[in-house]
Order: structure tokens, then C-alpha cells, then sequence
């Protein structure tokens, strides 16, 4: 339209020249399927996940680049998001093959419908890495970590600074009344029994949550030696005995 703005990214006028470049640099592999389930377009983040050229996917089977086991949903879920509410997107997890890596990597994938002209004609999907998700959320907690031990730091320092400033006041009052030959005040030394006790008590609370923190880490380790299965810390299998 002369003299307004540029139609691009809508329906009437060409796309953006760098929108390409932009869907490839995205974090997720992004593809497109055609009405019989084969890939129409695939991202360069194929590359990266699968170990596959996006040229050498396109044209091919959803299922040829997934686990067996995960056809039937795969097959279900395209047929759902071609057929089923556009509103609503099919949102699952199943495991594609890799060229990068022995084992299949999991993977969320989502799809919707595209329509064109009032018809679907196949479905778009975004497929994440829980790998890297885990990866990510283990970073997360870890830093959330970090910082609630740096929390329950500052408290306890709170906690033990003030009855410490306490013993030091009193600790004053007496040696200045031991200096000028008087008894020591009997509330100072209270009040020092007390402010001994509360670090007693913040030391015990810091004892109690080490020892649950070691066991908990105990414990995580004993559930992923069960899991890792008859495997010596270095992946190599037992030998049975006798051998």
C-alpha cells in the first residue's frame, strides 16, 4: 500500500526476508507436516537434536524418526490436531531416533492444525528437549539452592549476632565490677546464660538441618545406584559371580 506500512508476515504481502534465519535459530526443532504425516518442513535445529540435515527429513514419515513404540500416539496425535478442535493443541512426550547418540532422545513435542483456504492441509509442531529442560530445571534448583542456604545464612548470623552482642556488653560489666573489687551482677550473668542458650539453640537447628540434608543426598544416591542397575560407577556391567 503506498505510503503505509509494509504488509509483511500477513496474507496479502511476502514474508519477512529474515524469518527463515529466525525459525532456525529457535531453541526448538519446528516442523511442518503435509495431510498424509510427512514432514513438509523442518528446521535446522534437526541438525542439532537429531542428527539429521532438515533436506534428508523432508518428504519422509513423522514415525520414521521415532521410537516404535511411539507410532501409534505420534500417528493418533497428528490425526487428533488435523481433525480434532483447532483451538486445542496436542501436547505429548515420545522419544526420536538420533544419529548423535545411541539411545533415543525424549522429546515434548506440540502440534496444531494449519489451515489454508478454510481446509487443513497438515499441522505445524514444536518439538523441546526434555533432556535439556532437566538440564535447565537442575541448573534452576541448584541456584535456588545456592541461595536458600545463603538465606538461612544470614539468618542464623542474625540469630547468633544478638546474643553475642549480649555476652559482650555483660562480659564488660562484669570484668569493670571484678576490677573495682564489687560482685558480679546476677542479671548480667542471667542474661548471659540466656544469650548462650539461644546460640545453643541456632546450632542445634543448623546440626539438625545438615544431618537431613546428608541424609536426603544419601538417600538420592541409593535410589540412582537401584536405578543404574548391576553398573559399576564407571558404566562397565558386573561380572556374575563365579566369572
Amino acid at each position: 500500500m503506498p505510503g503505509g506500512k509494509p504488509q509483511h508476515g500477513t496474507a496479502e504481502g511476502p514474508r519477512p526476508s529474515w524469518l527463515a534465519e529466525a525459525i532456525d535459530q529457535a531453541a526448538d526443532l519446528i516442523f511442518a507436516t503435509d495431510a498424509r504425516d510427512r514432514f513438509a518442513y523442518v528446521s535446522r535445529r534437526a541438525e542439532d537434536l537429531l542428527g539429521v540435515a532438515p533436506a534428508g527429513l523432508v518428504g519422509e514419515l513423522v514415525v520414521s524418526v521415532v521410537e516404535p513404540s511411539g507410532h501409534a500416539l505420534v500417528l493418533d496425535a497428528l490425526r487428533s490436531a488435523r481433525l480434532g478442535d483447532s483451538s486445542q493443541a496436542q501436547v505429548f512426550e515420545c522419544r526420536f531416533l538420533t544419529r548423535r547418540a545411541p539411545q533415543p532422545v525424549p522429546l515434548e513435542v506440540t502440534l496444531r492444525p494449519v489451515v489454508a483456504k478454510g481446509e487443513t492441509v497438515g499441522c505445524i509442531g514444536v518439538a523441546r528437549s526434555l533432556t535439556q529442560r532437566g538440564e535447565n530445571l537442575a541448573q534452576r534448583l541448584a541456584s535456588e539452592r545456592v541461595a536458600a542456604i545463603g538465606d538461612l545464612a544470614n539468618q542464623a548470623a542474625d540469630r547468633i549476632n544478638n546474643p553475642l552482642a549480649v555476652l559482650v556488653t555483660h562480659v564488660g560489666v562484669i570484668e569493670r565490677a571484678a576490677q573495682d573489687g564489687r560482685p558480679a551482677d546476677p542479671q548480667s550473668i542471667e542474661q548471659m546464660r540466656n544469650a548462650i542458650g539461644r546460640v545453643a539453640d541456632v546450632t542445634e537447628e543448623l546440626a539438625t538441618i545438615a544431618d537431613t540434608s546428608i541424609q536426603k543426598l544419601l538417600l538420592g544416591r541409593s535410589l540412582a545406584d537401584i536405578s543404574a542397575g548391576p553398573e559399576t560407577v564407571s558404566g562397565e556391567a558386573q561380572a556374575p559371580p563365579g566369572q
